[in-house]
C-alpha cells in the first residue's frame, strides 16, 4: 500500500467545483475526497452544508468501473458541540473510508471571517483550542484532526511563541487524540499557502511528546492543480522530526505505510 492524498474536495462541497476525474488522471494512486458537512446557527448567514451521500456514492460507483476502483469515500466534519447529535445522526449507517475532524466556526462566525468578532490573539486561541478539545473528546469516531491551525489563518504572522500559553490545551487535545487513535494532519495548504509551516514543527513535536505516531500529509485541494501540494517538503519535514511512517485510512482502519521517497 502506498501513501496518497487524504484531504480533497470536489463539486460535492460548496466551496469547490472540481471534478473527480481531474484528480484521478494525475496518478494511479487511490483518490479519496472529503466533502464538507457543517451545521450553522440561526444568526450565521450560511445554510447548513449537508453532503448528498446517495449522489456521492452513486458517482463513485460509476467512476470506479472506469478507474479500477481507485475512488474512496471521505467526509470533513465541521464539529460544534451543539450539533454533535445531528452530526452523529447523519453519519449513522453511512460508509466512509476516512472522517476528518475540523473546527470551522464557533456558532457566531467562521474562523476565516474574524471581522465579525475581533479579539486579541491570546483570547482567540483559548476559545479556538477549547473548541478543538471539545471536538476530539466528543467525536472519537473521527480518524484525523485536520488543519489544527485553521482558526489562526485570520491572524497575520502567528509565531510559535504565541501558542505557548495554549500549550496545556494542546497537550490535552493531543493526549485525547492518542487515546482515540486519531492522526494529526500536516495540511500543506496551511503550511505553504498560509505560511504556517513553523507552527507544524511545533505541533509535530508536541503530539509526539504524548505518544502520537499517526500522521497524514494532505493538500486540502479544492482544485486539481493543488493535488499533492508541497508533499515533498512535508515528507522531508517529517523525516527531520524522526518520523518514518504515515497512515492511510480505508474503511476507517489505519494502515501504516512508509513515507514516499
Amino acid at each position: 500500500m502506498q501513501y496518497y492524498d487524504q484531504h480533497l474536495h470536489t463539486y460535492f462541497s460548496p466551496d469547490s467545483k472540481e471534478q473527480f476525474e481531474n484528480y484521478l488522471s494525475q496518478s494511479e494512486l487511490p483518490v479519496v475526497t472529503t466533502e464538507h458537512i457543517d451545521f450553522y446557527s440561526p444568526n450565521q448567514s450560511h445554510d447548513d452544508v449537508i453532503p448528498d451521500y446517495e449522489g456521492y456514492s452513486k458517482k463513485i460507483e460509476e467512476l470506479n468501473q472506469e478507474f479500477n476502483n481507485r475512488l474512496l469515500r471521505g467526509i470533513e466534519i465541521g464539529f460544534t458541540y451543539s450539533d454533535r447529535d445531528k452530526i452523529e445522526q447523519f453519519l449513522e449507517g453511512k460508509d466512509y473510508d476516512i472522517k476528518l475532524l475540523s473546527i470551522h466556526h464557533n456558532g457566531r462566525h467562521g474562523f476565516m471571517t474574524l471581522n465579525h468578532d475581533v479579539k486579541d490573539l491570546k483570547t482567540h486561541l483559548e476559545e479556538y483550542f477549547g473548541l478543538m478539545l471539545e471536538a476530539v473528546r466528543n467525536a472519537p469516531y473521527a480518524n484525523v484532526l485536520a488543519h489544527f491551525d485553521f482558526g489562526l489563518r485570520g491572524y497575520d504572522h502567528v509565531k510559535v511563541e504565541d501558542l505557548h500559553d495554549s500549550e496545556d490545551l494542546l497537550l490535552q487535545i493531543f493526549e485525547t487524540m492518542v487515546s482515540n487513535g486519531q492522526a494529526l494532519e500536516l495540511n500543506t495548504r496551511s503550511m505553504y499557502r498560509y505560511d504556517n509551516d513553523h507552527l507544524y514543527d511545533y505541533a509535530i513535536d508536541l503530539y509526539k511528546s504524548v505518544g502520537g505516531d499517526m500522521f497524514t500529509v494532505s493538500s486540502d485541494a479544492h482544485v486539481a492543480g493543488d493535488y499533492q501540494l508541497g508533499f515533498e517538503e512535508a515528507f522531508n519535514k517529517l523525516r527531520n522530526h524522526g518520523i518514518k511512517k504515515l497512515v492511510v485510512f480505508q474503511k476507517g482502519i489505519a494502515h501504516y505505510v512508509d513515507i514516499p521517497q
